[in-house]
C-alpha cells in the first residue's frame, strides 16, 4: 500500500501550475498561523487529538516530495548565484538560503525517513532546464532573473506548505511546515526588496521581459494569515 501511496506521489508531481493555484483556495477550517503555537523546523510539538502523531497519508508524502525536490532546487541555485553574481547583496542572499534551506531540508529529511517516504536530494527534469538557463546569463541580467525566480519559488513554496497545513494528517510534518512558513515569507520580502534594488540600479537589464526560465509563470502571491 505504501508503494502505490509513494507512485501516487510521485504521478502528482507533475501538476500543473492551475492545480498549484487550487491549493491555495481555502479549506474549510483555514488554520491561523498567528494564533496557533509555531514551531520551529525540526521541533517535535504535540500532535492535536484529532490525528496521531506520525502518520503520513497521500498529502503528506506529496508534500514531502514536493518540497525535498523544491529544497534541493534552492540550494543548487543558490550555490550557482553564488559563485556567479558580482553583487555582494545578492551573494549573501544566495549564503542566507543555502544555510536556512539545508537546515529545512535535513529536517524534512529526517521526517520522511521515519515514514519511509522517499525523500529526493536531486534536481528533478524542470529544477535542471531552471538551473541550465541561469547558467547562460551573467552580470545584472543573472541576478535579476535569480531573483525573479526566488520571487516566484518562494510563492509556489507558501503554497506547498499551506496545502500540508490544511490537509497533511501526519503531525510532525504539518508542525514542520507551520513553522517554516513564516521564514518563507521573510524569504519572500527579501528576495522582491533584493529584486526591486537590484533593477533601479540595471534599469536597461530590468526593462527586459522576463526569461520565463522555468517555464511557468508567476503565481498569485500567497500573504501571511492574519491573527
Amino acid at each position: 500500500m505504501r508503494r502505490l501511496f509513494v507512485s501516487l506521489a510521485l504521478m502528482l508531481l507533475a501538476l500543473t501550475p492551475a492545480t498549484a493555484q487550487s491549493m491555495q483556495k481555502p479549506h474549510s477550517a483555514p488554520p491561523s498561523i498567528g494564533n496557533r503555537s509555531v514551531a520551529a523546523p525540526g521541533t517535535k510539538a504535540q500532535a492535536p487529538s484529532a490525528s496521531a502523531p506520525h502518520q503520513a497519508d497521500l498529502p503528506d508524502q506529496v508534500f514531502v516530495v514536493r518540497a525535498s525536490h523544491g529544497g534541493a532546487a534552492e540550494i543548487e541555485l543558490a550555490r550557482l548565484a553564488e559563485q556567479k553574481t558580482r553583487s555582494g547583496p545578492v551573494r549573501e542572499f544566495a549564503q542566507q538560503m543555502i544555510k536556512d534551506q539545508s537546515q529545512a531540508n535535513d529536517t524534512l529529511g529526517k521526517l520522511a525517513e521515519e515514514d519511509g517516504v522517499p525523500a529526493p536530494d536531486q534536481l528533478d527534469a524542470e529544477h535542471r532546464h531552471v538551473r541550465n538557463g541561469l547558467l547562460s546569463l551573467s552580470g545584472p541580467e543573472f541576478d535579476i532573473e535569480y531573483l525573479r525566480l526566488q520571487v516566484q519559488n518562494r510563492q509556489r513554496m507558501a503554497q506547498l506548505l499551506e496545502f500540508e497545513i490544511g490537509s497533511g494528517k501526519d503531525a510532525q510534518i504539518r508542525d514542520f511546515a507551520s513553522g517554516a512558513l513564516p521564514k518563507v515569507f521573510v524569504h519572500l520580502t527579501m528576495a522582491r526588496e533584493l529584486l526591486d534594488q537590484v533593477s533601479r540600479q540595471n534599469p536597461q537589464a530590468a526593462a527586459e521581459p522576463p526569461r520565463k526560465v522555468s517555464g511557468m509563470p508567476t503565481p498569485q502571491t500567497p500573504r501571511p494569515l492574519s491573527d
